[in-house]
């Protein structure tokens, strides 16, 4: 076996991140050169950390968009973050992205989707922040899990420098003493899932064993449901079998006359 492709037992990682976009309205002091006329907006879909999370590189090597196919060069590859694709259109539509992990990783590529929203959205409220910033965002938090991780990409997963990214922005990407290991949206550093929920993060192992409880119940329900059907089944067979024995001499032909 390669070196670092070896599994990490009854480890998990989780990593959270946002996929989402952002429009704009054109006009003479935004419109890039060579815009076609009838684009009205300008706009960009990303793959991007979740804020103050560690960066995407330590294991998403690559992000493809798949834009609308009117577009030169519809499959777009970005090789390094920020993972996003910048352009000008008129109208939304859904964008296919493949998320390419690092070949450390030996995992496979996972897909996902996103509507690119032009138009403002929500409430009146929330309509008038959009239009008095020129800005309409769509976003959603995703999650990826790493159940038993390779161990090459254990440590990177767990390498301090995947909060280096975090000095640019003047954020501090150290823990105190009384918060060591914790990041501000409160998942550990590891990423794997706390026990309990915290007031910057209601996900943990609390909230996994109250959903896979939930789904075992509900398969119990669906078993129980299925095995009553199938014994519906036998009883209308053995109705229909009963009824073929029935039948009348004077359909059979017995006792016809020669």
């Amino acid at each position: 076996m390669a070196a670092g492709t070896k599994r990490v037992k009854n480890k998990r990682i989780t990593r959270r991140f946002i996929i989402g976009s952002e429009a704009w309205r054109l006009d003479s002091t935004n419109r890039p050169p060579n815009t076609p006329a009838d684009h009205t907006n300008g706009w960009r879909v990303y793959v991007r950390p979740f804020p103050g999370d560690p960066c995407l590189s330590a294991w998403l090597s690559k992000v493809s968009f798949k834009i609308f196919q009117t577009y030169p060069n519809p499959n777009r590859t970005i090789e390094q973050e920020p993972f996003e694709v910048n352009e000008t259109g008129w109208g939304g539509f859904n964008v296919d992205i493949r998320l390419i992990f690092q070949p450390y990783s030996s995992e496979k590529a996972q897909y996902r989707q996103h509507y690119l929203q032009l138009e403002r959205f929500g409430t009146e409220a929330e309509r008038k922040v959009q239009e008095e910033a020129n800005m309409v965002r769509s976003e959603l938090v995703e999650f990826i899990e790493f159940n038993e991780p390779t161990e090459a990409l254990w440590d990177a997963l767990t390498d301090e420098s995947q909060w280096d990214y975090l000095e640019a922005k003047n954020v501090s990407s150290k823990a105190t003493s009384s918060t060591r290991g914790v990041n501000k949206g409160g998942f550990e550093k590891t990423m794997e899932l706390p026990d309990n929920p915290t007031p910057g993060n209601p996900y943990s192992k609390q909230m996994e064993n109250h959903i896979i409880e939930q789904l075992r119940k509900a398969e119990l329900e669906v078993q129980e449901l299925l095995e009553k059907e199938l014994r519906r089944k036998g009883e209308l067979e053995k109705e229909l079998t009963e009824l073929g024995g029935m039948v009348p001499a004077s359909v059979t032909g017995a006792g016809r006359k020669r």
